[in-house]
């Protein structure tokens, strides 16, 4: 006899203003927007659910949400904290199963198959994850249970805030349960392809549950394949542990759009080292690196190049990022990121194999760390990163004036 698999999928609510309204009792029941400040550029990152009532929602420019509701709380990010709080909460996660897979920062998938006798029936198991969400956290989140990952994450949405919807495990039920839905609560239906389904006259998922197979691979190649199993909820994809992450990204938005090429080449230098040291610390390399930007109609574009050998080196993520934006023909942007993907976490494996100049690029990079995490990341810098006039500390004149 098979085990049932039984996935959760935990989306906190609000997460950054939650987060802002717990560690400020003075904010609670009044509209938080965490984002850019008012009159600057930038957006919205995550709204409260009282601020969600005058339409203000997550990648709204800041200065619309202002307008929205000029007497909203606005409150600029503190990711360190609402990273260390992730952090807790996926330990939180992990005392309940070892099979957690991170989403993003505040929702993750858990397989929490087999393990009925340690916390009794799915229902029971899921209040006791919320329970211990309010009480080790004061926070909520809205857990959403079901037979694989595509039905659990819909249903984590049905009953926001701080809902537990559990979805029915039987074919036939599911499919039920499923048909009325708009087409677009199915992965990867965006704005575009909903309007193509509707050419076709379909709308809901149920709609989409009466086409037939080869009409769907006719219109849409291989990607009806997976519209004919999701919206009949078929997924077999396995949880994966948060080891499997796919990449690592950093952004800046400029407070005006920028035609400095020379600011952006700064930028991107920032956003290199950043990344660079984010992968080191996780242990992992990567084999693609990705430059991203957005115009000022908020368009988002990017290019990647695949490496013959995974880095995690902020040299060699810079010296490609700078190819990338050598294909950047515009004349003005609004953002830049810097991204790396394919991610291994076999470090060790090649650790001390390449050229002998990447070797002694490893060893500089993870010593640079070292001194950083005793003393402090401004006690080292390197030549790129000392501004004209700027005044080194005395240690870095006397330990550190070779450094390039």
């Amino acid at each position: 006899m098979s085990l049932r698999r039984v996935i959760f999928h935990v989306d906190m609510d609000a997460f950054y203003a939650a987060i802002e309204q717990r560690e400020n009792p003075s904010y609670r029941g009044k509209p938080v927007i965490v984002g850019a400040k008012p009159g600057k550029r930038g957006v919205v990152s995550t709204a409260s659910y009282e601020a969600r009532t005058f339409g203000i929602h997550s990648a709204m420019p800041i200065n619309e949400a202002y307008s929205r509701c000029p007497g909203g709380i606005f409150v600029q990010p503190q990711m360190a904290l609402y990273d260390q709080v992730s952090r807790q909460i996926f330990d939180l996660f992990e005392k309940f199963t070892p099979l957690v897979e991170p989403v993003s920062v505040d929702e993750a998938f858990l397989d929490m198959s087999g393990t009925e006798k340690l916390f009794g029936p799915m229902d029971l198991a899921a209040k006791r994850i919320s329970d211990a969400l309010k009480r080790e956290q004061n926070l909520t989140g809205s857990i959403g249970v079901a037979p694989n990952k595509f039905l659990a994450k819909i249903a984590s949405d049905c009953n926001k805030p701080d809902g537990i919807t559990i979805v029915p495990f039987e074919r036939q039920a599911v499919l039920e349960w499923l048909a009325p839905m708009h087409v677009n609560r199915i992965w990867g239906v965006g704005k575009k392809s909903a309007v193509v389904l509707q050419t076709l006259g379909i709308y809901t998922i149920g709609d989409l549950q009466q086409v037939p197979h080869d009409i769907l691979i006719r219109h849409f190649g291989k990607v009806g394949n997976s519209l004919f199993s999701l919206c009949r909820g078929i997924d077999d994809r396995l949880v994966e542990t948060g080891d499997a992450a796919k990449s690592i990204s950093r952004e800046t938005t400029f407070n005006r759009d920028s035609s400095d090429r020379l600011q952006w080449r700064q930028v991107v230098y920032e956003l290199a080292q950043d990344v660079a040291l984010r992968a080191r610390q996780s242990n992992v390399k990567g084999a693609t690196i990705v430059l991203t930007w957005r115009l000022s109609d908020f368009s988002r574009h990017s290019k990647r190049i695949t490496i013959t050998q995974p880095t995690n080196l902020a040299r060699i993520i810079f010296e490609h990022a700078l190819v990338l934006m050598g294909s950047v023909h515009e004349r003005a942007l609004r953002l830049i990121g810097v991204g790396l993907t394919g991610l291994t976490n076999e470090v060790q494996e090649d650790l001390f194999s390449g050229s002998d100049g990447q070797q002694r690029l490893e060893v500089s990079e993870v010593t640079a760390d070292t001194i950083r995490s005793r003393f402090g990341f401004e006690s080292l810098k390197k030549g790129r990163e000392i501004k004209p006039g700027e005044k080194l500390p005395l240690r870095m004149k006397k330990e550190n004036s070779n450094i390039e």
